[in-house]
Formats: C-alpha cells, structure tokens, sequence
C-alpha cells in the first residue's frame, strides 16, 4: 500500500513540475479575497517513528507564527516553536524534523498564493542510553519569499524565498544543532480552474555541529489541490529531503490537508501523514488556526 501511494504521489509531483505549474513545502493554499498585513497563528504538531532504528521517537511543537505580507509580492514568517522530544533507549538516530508545521520556504496565505505547509526542519542527533525526553525552546525560523513573476493564463506564479534558521533550541537538551542554518529555495504554483499544482525545494546550508557529522541538504515539497468551495481546500502533498548527515536516511512523507476559512478573517489549517521512507517518522499530524489583521 506504501509503494502504491508513493507511486501516486510521485507522479503527481512529476505532473506539476513538468506543465510548469507548481509551487510548496506545505505550500497549499487557498484563494482569499484580499491579502492581509498580519496573520497570526498557533499550531500543535506531532510525529512518531523509528526513523530505521528500532527505537520509537516522539516530537510535539507547538509553533507561533507571525506572519508579514508588506506588499502584494514581498512576505515574511516568523515561526517560534515550543518543543517537546522523546527518545526510546536504543541506537543512536540522526533525523530531520521538524520544529513547526509550517513551511521552510513560508507561508504566502494571500490571493491564490500557494502557503508552504512543509517543513520548517532541523536536525537533532539523540545519544542518551535510556529513554528520555525533553522540553524547551525550539529553533525559531524567518522565511522571506518574493514574487518575482505573477500568475497568467501561460505561466506559473515563480516565488524566489530565503530560509533562515536561529540555534535558539538547546543543544544540551539534543532540541537543536546549535548553529544557523540558512539557504535559498524556489516555489512555483498554478490554478487550472479549480485545481492547484505547487512544487517547491529548499537548499539548506547547515552550520557544523558538534553532535552528528552534518551536511547540506535539499528539502522539497510538491502536491496537487482542489478548491471544494470559497471556505473550503484541499490537498495531496508529498514531502522530502535528502539525508542531512553521512549516517541519516533521506525522508519521504505522504500527506493529506486540508484548509477551512469558516469566516474571512479566521482559517484552520491541517494535515495527517505517513513515512514512506526509513528517514521519515511513520506518522505526522498538524492542526494549526490563523488569524488575518
């Protein structure tokens, strides 16, 4: 059943990347009669896995967004995490999570813009010989995206961003790496009606850590969507990144949002997933509320 929904997904990735239509990394959105200046949100995220260890792994954020639209093409986010891991005693893992349910390339929740539901990620190397957990300050992540072409009948809307990640998590605590992170990345989005194709990929530059032999890796997201009605969007989205360090395994992850905009102002946002790969956690839930000043 996962090599069939893989397969699905993949092909719908190959799909939007070849009409030039795309755009994502939790990039899904819906269409909103005028852009906000603010829009703040508060969200609850959880995964669990092995990640290919053999021993379970849980991850609760609850991130604050803030999130700046100061004209109709420039954007900011601002994702500020609270964080919460636990660690089975077992082998020693190496995995990219994420400390948001937001998007590594932001959140651009403006007019048939494509929001990034993606991953804000981090990486984080768990080396205690019991079961443990911790709590704390997660990294807290900027994103800045502009649009450089808008959308027409003949192109996709073309979105250069630019990912910059805090080592505000403890690094004592295994909640972070310690050290900036930082890179470029591209969405591409399209309307066809009703339908909606969005691709999106991040190159994420890491600081040297102490904990894990790390790497500079890519992170992508890309999906299709429907608009069901004014209020009402959904999504299938596939998410992954290449692996983040010599002993890590790369991360593929199958999702299925959805976005309510029961009034004007206000929309939840939301998404189950499953790990298709052994760098992914085997399950990865979201719900998240925002509010449009």
């Amino acid at each position: 059943m996962n090599r069939l929904f893989s397969a699905a997904l993949a092909a719908l990735v190959i799909f939007a990347t070849s009409v030039g239509a795309a755009r994502a990394f939790d990039p899904t959105e819906y269409r909103m009669a005028e852009r906000p200046l603010f829009s703040l949100g508060i969200g609850l995220d959880y995964e669990t896995g092995d990640y290919g260890t053999g021993s379970d792994s849980d991850f609760v954020s609850v991130p604050l967004y803030i999130d700046f639209y100061p004209s109709e093409r420039l954007d900011f986010e601002l994702i500020i995490p609270y964080v919460y891991h636990s660690q089975e005693d077992g082998d020693v893992s190496t995995v990219v999570y994420r400390t948001s349910g937001g998007s590594a390339a932001g959140a651009v929740r403006g007019r048939r813009a494509a929001a990034t539901t993606d991953s804000t990620t981090t990486t984080t190397t768990t080396t205690k010989s019991r079961d443990t957990s911790e709590s704390g300050l997660g990294d807290i992540t900027l994103t800045a995206g502009y649009v450089l072409v808008e959308e027409n009948s003949g192109t996709p809307q073309i979105r250069p961003t630019f990912y910059l990640k805090f080592p505000t998590a403890d690094e004592d605590k295994g909640l972070g790496t310690g050290e900036f992170d930082y890179g470029p990345g591209l969405t591409l989005a399209k309307w066809l009606g009703d339908w909606h194709l969005f691709a999106e990929g991040v190159y994420v530059v890491q600081g040297d850590s102490d904990l894990y032999d790390s790497q500079n890796y890519f992170r992508y997201n890309g999906g299709l969507g429907y608009q069901l009605n004014d209020g009402l969007y959904g999504a299938v989205q596939a998410v992954g990144a290449t692996a983040p360090a010599d002993d890590a395994d790369e991360a593929l992850e199958g999702r299925l949002k959805l976005v309510w905009r029961p009034v004007a102002d206000v929309a939840f946002e939301g998404y189950v997933g499953t790990g298709l790969s052994a760098g992914s956690a085997d399950f990865t839930s979201s719900l998240a509320v925002f509010f449009d000043f």
